[in-house]
């Protein structure tokens, strides 16, 4: 194994973010129902806001009844979605995973795990103020959040 091996995927894609250019992430996002019909300069300040992550398959990305620190927005692959240990759906290209927990800053209601290799846009806490800053994005993303619903894992 060398170097580069040792540093992971994480240190891949943050190279590859580095080094692409903010209109193909802009396009990425406009290709997305949640950021379909935005702006392009908003377009372009969530992109900057939004980091670019590779998710490997067999990874859980929140834990029911945990507080999650990210939201994603999936790009490629997918994730199977499970509240209760019951599959409830299966999140894809454009959907996101974690909005309602990252929200409401409250524990996840769900358990995706990703069924494929993922390659997402993420944002932490820090990351989703700013996103939540900007009008027009607080309003697109409050609207996309999937309604509150009664987790018993999480009380």
């Amino acid at each position: 194994m060398d170097a580069v091996e040792a540093l992971g995927p994480k240190w891949m894609a943050r190279l590859v973010e580095v080094l692409q250019p903010v209109s193909i992430r802009v396009d990425r996002l406009a290709a997305t129902e949640l950021f379909s019909g935005v702006p392009r300069p908003d377009l372009e300040l969530a992109a900057g806001f939004m980091s670019e992550t590779l998710i490997a398959r067999g990874t859980r990305m929140t834990i029911q009844g945990v507080p999650a620190a990210k939201l994603w927005l999936i790009l490629e692959g997918q994730a199977l979605v499970s509240a209760d240990a019951r599959p409830i759906r299966v999140a894809g290209h454009g959907q996101v995973v974690g909005l309602r927990t990252i929200l409401d800053m409250a524990n996840s209601p769900e358990t995706p795990i990703a069924l494929s290799p993922i390659r997402a846009y993420e944002a932490d806490p820090a990351q989703f103020r700013k996103l939540m800053a900007h009008r027009p994005l607080r309003a697109r993303l409050s609207a996309a959040a999937p309604p509150r619903r009664r987790n018993s894992a999480a009380g």
